[in-house]
């Protein structure tokens, strides 16, 4: 055989450059095996009974360290564990777009690019869905094309979540300012909204799908079809409805609904869309990571580029282990309202100003946090508990709150009434049945009768969507089924024990009543026997919060001055306004300005303790509390008054305030005692002491010189406190003497009012 020496060099180098392909190749092919093979489970997978938690493995990394993104982002942490079924799936999409690290997939941009940032930060690879590049691949204007590849029905859902529709806050605001009393149908979001896959929902067992049907037939006003966006104030009209006020400060401070950044201050801080909750911010807001290109000095970004879900997720950062999502993120929009992400930590919020203390050692008051400064009451029962004899942290949110009161279920949102499928029995049980021995519909009965209905019994296996994206713990027993049919994925049984698998970690077991009683292990006997056992009623009546919240944040009396001579920004139509990048007008800090703004509001007074008591939608006994009690000053264009200090009434005749039924999230092992109810005129609705306090609101108050006859003697006297002319009496107060209801119990559901006649009766002890 003759070689062609002419040719030799060619021929050389061809084969050197084969050989060195196949290096490649062989290293790349070991590189992933190695990397699946510490994999100990997948998206889809198990959760093995010996591994809780499934931190990142710190000797795995990036396909191409140093390149692509990372040639400016050398050192940003993964999306997800390297070893995860979602981060397997973003590299894999990623080398289909030519990005081995995968970065394209949820942020499109130019990987081959190392020069220009602007060019880096431009287009998208051709092929996958996005065609910008996005620094807000999770905000809801963009996230059907990067977390919707994956989440399909998860960005449907989103969207029209309590979250991001508003829709209970619209109602109980404009209904406060006199609109749309006339019912408590919900009609008003912060976007206009509709549901085009109809009244089934995406997500739940068929169970929970029929109840949720029967819901939406018997509460068409609560579980809508479609919203439209709150309008925008017509000046023209102003003086003649100067009830629009509601329409300016509504547009102005829903700053935390989903379609937007939010406010960027000490603990509002949050991410947009699917990240407002999936990524992690501290209260300061700074990042933390080792991604050279964010500046570190400068407040307002995330915590570290790791999204956080479940223990899947778990992430190691300063030497410490977090997973879940945190209560401080919640608490990031849930601070204000009725305040529960805050109340949960045991936290009472005082008021916006900061001069309160304690002092720091410079002397200076408290930080602000999200707004509020605070004084510490008492941490809910479940966000700190014993384990292993030494408190530790407890349930996050998510614990409890199942994936369709989070992400929603694809249907409307309105109120966490309607959305809420979680009661406190579906763990606890009562004292004469396990959770699994209770009907469907327990505690959630809205008028329905349940004695016929069949133990709801155990599932055995969790949610669907639970089992494709989350975690499957073992079953045991089976897994716990709430109120409404579905499954939890975390609470099983095991013999007569309930297990809750915390994403924060832990696990622990929730004490059931029935075995508590009997074991005959009760750290009251005397009044958990009287209260529980007894007394059947109370079970039957009340909700268990209505009890075993000892304290809740209470706010009376709102006072707004709403001044048209004054601009504020939109916070609903800023999001409206956006790029083909997702970003948006108020994520530029671009805002869209509207007439008018809220220039003061004040509540009259802020309690915490023994909160009154009526009944809610479901049709139980809980604690009220005041939230938006409406008294409005409007000043028009002009610097004119057109109403001051006004309140609205209902055609009833009720003042349009409400006093709100909620669960406060401030549970205590310790219930109410028996006399904080029973005989308290303040607990059953008439006031603090009837009704004595404040009992002439309409009338000013003066504190100047006086004649013998109470007359005001100088020329210049003003008053101390404006009167306000349609109010009641004290805001606390819901009946007055004779039974006759003041002010709106709930603005939401049909059931909600005061105590009936012969609850009353009972509290007061009457004929005793």
């Amino acid at each position: 055989m003759k070689i062609n020496k002419s040719r030799f060099p060619n021929l050389m180098l061809s084969a050197i450059l084969l050989l060195t392909i196949g290096i490649i190749a062989y290293n790349y092919t070991i590189y992933w095996s190695n990397t699946y093979a510490q994999s100990t489970i997948d998206e889809k997978d198990n959760f093995p009974e010996n591994h809780p938690n499934l931190p990142a493995n710190p000797n795995l990394k990036f396909p191409a360290e140093n390149n692509h993104c990372l040639y400016c982002h050398q050192g940003i942490a993964p999306t997800r564990p390297f070893n995860s079924g979602m981060m397997r799936q973003i590299l894999e999409k990623g080398s289909e777009l030519g990005d081995l690290n995968g970065c394209v997939v949820c942020h499109g941009g130019n990987p081959a690019e190392k020069k220009d940032k602007n060019l880096a930060h431009s287009g998208a690879p051709a092929g996958g869905l996005l065609k910008e590049f996005t620094p807000v691949p999770a905000a809801l204007q963009i996230n059907e094309n990067t977390c919707g590849q994956c989440h399909e029905d998860h960005s449907y859902n989103v969207h029209r979540s309590i979250m991001n529709t508003d829709a209970g806050k619209m109602k109980a605001i404009t209904w406060s300012f006199g609109i749309g009393t006339e019912n408590k149908d919900h009609i008003y979001g912060d976007h206009d909204m509709d549901d085009p896959d109809g009244d089934v929902p995406r997500f739940g067992s068929d169970r929970y799908k029929a109840y949720m049907k029967d819901m939406a037939v018997a509460f068409p006003g609560q579980y809508p079809r479609k919203l439209k966006q709150i309008p925008e104030v017509d000046l023209s009209k102003l003086e003649s409805m100067p009830e629009q006020a509601a329409f300016t400060y509504l547009r102005n401070c829903n700053a935390c609904h989903l379609s937007n950044k939010g406010m960027q201050d000490r603990g509002h801080y949050r991410g947009m869309g699917c990240a407002a909750c999936h990524s992690i911010y501290s209260n300061e807001g700074y990042y933390e990571g080792a991604d050279p290109s964010i500046n570190k000095n400068r407040p307002g970004h995330v915590l570290v580029h790791a999204m956080q879900g479940t223990r899947k997720s778990a992430y190691t950062l300063n030497g410490k282990e977090l997973s879940g999502i945190q209560v401080s993120t919640c608490a990031a929009c849930h601070s204000a309202g009725r305040r529960i992400g805050h109340a949960y930590q045991g936290l009472m919020a005082l008021g916006n100003s900061n001069n309160r203390g304690p002092y720091n050692e410079y002397g200076l008051p408290q930080n602000t946090n999200a707004g509020y400064v605070f004084k510490h009451i008492r941490n809910d029962a479940h966000h700190r508990l014993e384990k292993d004899g030494k408190q530790v942290p407890g349930l996050l949110c998510q614990d409890c709150h199942t994936t369709n009161s989070m992400h929603g279920n694809g249907n409307i949102g309105s109120t966490t009434l309607a959305t809420v499928e979680v009661e406190c029995a579906d763990c606890h049980g009562t004292p004469g049945k396990y959770p699994w021995e209770l009907p469907l519909g327990y505690g959630d009965e809205f008028g329905k009768d349940l004695t016929d209905l069949p133990a709801r019994g155990l599932a055995g296996e969790p949610m669907q969507v639970t089992q494709k994206f989350g975690i499957t713990y073992p079953k045991e027993d089976g897994y716990l089924i709430t109120a409404r049919g579905n499954a939890f994925g975390n609470v099983v049984r095991k013999g007569n024990k309930v297990i809750v698998h915390s994403d924060g970690g832990r696990d622990f077991e929730a004490p059931t009543l029935k075995e508590i009683a009997k074991t005959d292990a009760w750290k009251n006997k005397e009044k958990a026997v009287t209260a529980m056992i007894n007394v059947p009623g109370h079970l039957r009546n009340l909700e268990c919060y209505a009890c075993h919240s000892t304290w809740a944040p209470q706010y009376y009396g709102y006072k707004y001055v709403i001044d048209y001579t004054k601009q504020s920004i939109d916070w609903l139509a800023s999001p409206e306004q956006w790029g083909k990048d997702g970003t948006t007008a108020d994520y530029h800090e671009n805002f869209v300005m509207q007439p008018g703004a809220a220039t003061y509001g004040d509540y009259s007074h802020v309690r915490w303790e023994n909160p009154p008591l009526g009944i809610n939608g479901e049709g139980r006994v809980s604690p009220l509390t005041g939230v938006i009690q409406t008294v409005s000053t409007v000043i028009g264009q002009d610097g004119k008054t057109i109403i001051w200090n006004h309140t609205y009434r209902t055609g009833e005749g009720h003042n349009a305030m409400e006093l709100a039924p909620v669960n406060p999230h401030t549970t205590s092992l310790a219930a109410r005692e028996c006399a904080h109810c029973h005989g308290n005129s303040t607990a059953m609705g008439y006031g603090m002491d009837g009704g004595s306090y404040d009992a002439v609101p309409r009338e000013a108050k003066y504190a100047d010189i006086v004649d013998k006859d109470g007359h005001n003697v100088s020329a210049y006297t003003k008053a101390q406190i404006q009167g306000i002319k349609g109010l009641h009496g004290d805001f606390m107060q819901l009946l007055d003497a004779h039974g006759n209801q003041l002010q709106t119990v709930d603005s939401h559901w049909p059931a909600s009012m005061p105590l009936t006649q012969k609850q009353r009766d009972v509290l007061s002890r009457s004929g005793t």
